[in-house]
C-alpha cells in the first residue's frame, strides 16, 4: 500500500497547497473531478457497452430462460453473443476500482498524513503546509457528517435507480439484483456515518459527475 500511498499523498498535499485558503475540502473535490476526467474514456465505454447489451438483450434473455441448457452452456452462449461486440467488464470496473483505491488512501491520509509527523512521506519538491484546514462549508472533513452522508446516499440512490430502470427488462432472481437501488445506498450510509466526511464529499462529487455525463450521453443519443 506504501507504493500507492506516497505518490497519492504527495498529490493531495500538492493540490492542497494550490487551493484557495487552502482547503482540504476543495482538494478532495478537485481530485474527485480529476480522477473522473482521467477515467472518462472507461466511463463512456461502459455506457457504450450498456447500449450494445440492450440491443442483444432479447437474445440473452432467451438463453437465460432456456431450461434445457446448463449454467455452463448458458454462459458459453451468452459469451458467443457479447464477445464479438467487444464487451468487457474491464472497462466499467476500472473507474470503480480506481475510486475505491483513492478512497482507501484518503482514509490513511486523514489518519496519519494531516499532521507534521506524516510529512516525512513528502517529496523534497512538495511544500510542507503549516497546517491542514479541514473545515469546508461548515463541516469538518476529518469527522463524519450525517448531512453530507445523506446527500451522498441520495445521489447514489438516484444513480442506481436510473440504471435499474434502464435495465428493467433484465431478469432479476437474486436478492441483490432485486434490491440493488437500495443495497448500495444503505451500505454506503452505514460506512459514511463512521468515516470522515471527506469521503462523502468525494462520493457526492463523483456521483454528480456520473449523473451529469450520463445525462449528456442520453441527450446526444436523441
Amino acid at each position: 500500500m506504501t507504493v500507492v500511498y506516497k505518490p497519492l499523498y504527495n498529490l493531495v498535499v500538492f493540490t492542497y497547497n494550490l487551493t484557495p485558503g487552502p482547503s482540504f475540502g476543495l482538494t478532495v473535490l478537485g481530485l474527485a473531478l480529476l480522477i473522473r476526467f482521467l477515467l472518462l474514456y472507461f466511463t463512456l465505454q461502459g455506457y457504450k457497452h450498456d447500449k450494445m447489451l440492450a440491443e442483444v438483450k432479447p437474445q440473452i434473455a432467451k438463453i437465460e430462460h432456456d431450461d434445457r441448457l446448463s449454467p455452463k452452456d448458458k454462459l458459453q452462449k451468452i459469451g458467443n453473443i457479447t464477445k464479438p461486440l467487444g464487451i468487457s467488464p474491464f472497462a466499467s470496473s476500472v473507474p470503480l476500482f480506481s475510486q475505491l483505491l483513492f478512497l482507501g488512501v484518503l482514509y490513511q491520509i486523514i489518519q496519519v498524513g494531516l499532521t507534521p509527523s506524516g510529512f516525512s512521506n513528502l517529496y523534497s519538491f512538495i511544500g510542507h503546509p503549516s497546517s491542514f484546514n479541514t473545515d469546508f462549508l461548515g463541516f469538518n472533513m476529518a469527522r463524519p457528517s450525517l448531512i453530507l452522508a445523506m446527500v451522498a446516499v441520495f445521489l447514489l440512490f438516484l444513480e442506481r435507480l436510473w440504471e435499474y430502470t434502464e435495465k428493467k427488462d433484465v431478469l432479476r432472481t437474486s436478492f441483490s439484483q432485486i434490491w440493488d437501488p437500495l443495497i448500495w445506498p444503505a451500505g454506503s450510509l452505514i460506512l459514511l456515518l463512521v468515516l470522515p466526511s471527506a469521503k462523502a464529499i468525494f462520493l457526492i462529487t463523483s456521483v454528480a459527475f456520473s449523473l451529469t455525463i450520463k445525462s449528456i450521453v442520453h441527450l446526444t443519443r436523441r
